[in-house]
């Protein structure tokens, strides 16, 4: 009995279709990359040293140290809070006003190696803290190059400013943190774009006016969220504040482990320190969130004006 060629089906292969018969369909890592329990588990093992470092601030708040608490509530805690709070307070508020200077001069104004200073002012990023403290007690202690020469030229360098002091770790911490505000204060001004130098010009401002009456308070939500960075920075700090012979929480830690041989009571203090942090996120994020409405993406660049061109 003769078939007719329609009857019998022809199979027609096509280029992907023998790897996926080859394959079976994905493979082993291919599902295992696209599996939704598997980015949680891995975002969990990674935070895992977070977790416990938590974890045993939260278990010594129930074996208390009593003797050596008392000790420290006595003696250490108050002024390493009080060293700890002015520290955070003066490093605000010079890296905010170095930062933010330096951001509108950069994104604003014309100027001679412009262009070179708007990245150049990011390198203190790449130094660390104590390394800058270093240099600079090196520099400026008694028996540093600058009072050596003061005291050839003058006889006496007596009158020179303490270097241990809190006006030192201040301008030290701040030299180092003050990018954080720069960069993100300088993309603020680039994203408020011309707007906000014909929102001034259109009320009769000057320039100086303008910057603190419109371009100012709409950057103060990246401003904040720079500030607070710094905060966080400062409280972590324990190299520079060490260099200088500062009291802060960090060094009490560090005295309460080594010096008093208490690991509950160092943990206690750090707790303190923690809830000091999260206050702060808590801020930023409120900080954020005000950013997220304030934000303008469809403005024009910022004109280069208003400063004197060399």
């Amino acid at each position: 009995m003769s078939t007719s060629p329609a009857s019998n089906p022809v199979l027609v292969s096509r280029p992907g279709d023998s790897t996926k018969l080859r394959s079976g369909g994905p493979s082993f890592s291919q599902r295992l990359l696209s599996s939704r329990a598997l980015w949680p588990l891995f975002l969990l093992f990674l935070s895992l040293p977070t977790l416990l470092a938590l974890g045993s601030v939260l278990v010594s708040l129930f074996h208390l140290d009593t003797e050596t608490l008392s000790h420290l509530l006595k003696h250490l805690l108050p002024t390493a809070l009080g060293n700890t709070l002015l520290l955070v307070v003066g490093t605000a508020i010079l890296s905010a006003v170095v930062g933010v200077t330096l951001a509108w001069l950069t994104a604003v104004c014309d100027f001679p190696l412009r262009r070179f200073f708007s990245w150049a002012l990011l390198l203190p990023m790449a130094i660390p803290g104590y390394v800058m403290a270093f240099a600079f007690v090196g520099l400026f202690e008694f028996s540093g190059p600058v009072q050596a020469v003061l005291r050839g030229w003058f006889g006496s360098s007596s009158w020179f400013p303490n270097v241990y002091s809190f006006g030192g770790v201040t301008l030290v911490m701040s030299l180092v943190l003050y990018p954080y505000v720069y960069l993100i204060a300088r993309n603020a001004f680039q994203t408020q774009g011309r707007r906000s130098i014909e929102a001034g010009q259109s009320l009769g401002l000057s320039p100086v006016k303008s910057f603190f009456r419109v371009s100012l308070p709409m950057a103060r939500p990246w401003i904040v969220g720079g500030v607070l960075l710094v905060v966080m920075e400062t409280l972590a700090d324990f190299g520079t504040v060490a260099t200088f012979n500062y009291d802060t929480l960090t060094t009490l830690i560090y005295k309460s482990w080594f010096s008093l041989f208490s690991l509950p009571a160092a943990l206690q203090v750090a707790s303190v320190l923690l809830l000091a942090v999260v206050i702060i996120m808590v801020i930023e994020r409120r900080s954020r969130a005000a950013q997220a409405l304030l934000s303008i993406s469809t403005c024009e660049p910022v004109i280069i004006a208003f400063c004197v061109k060399w």
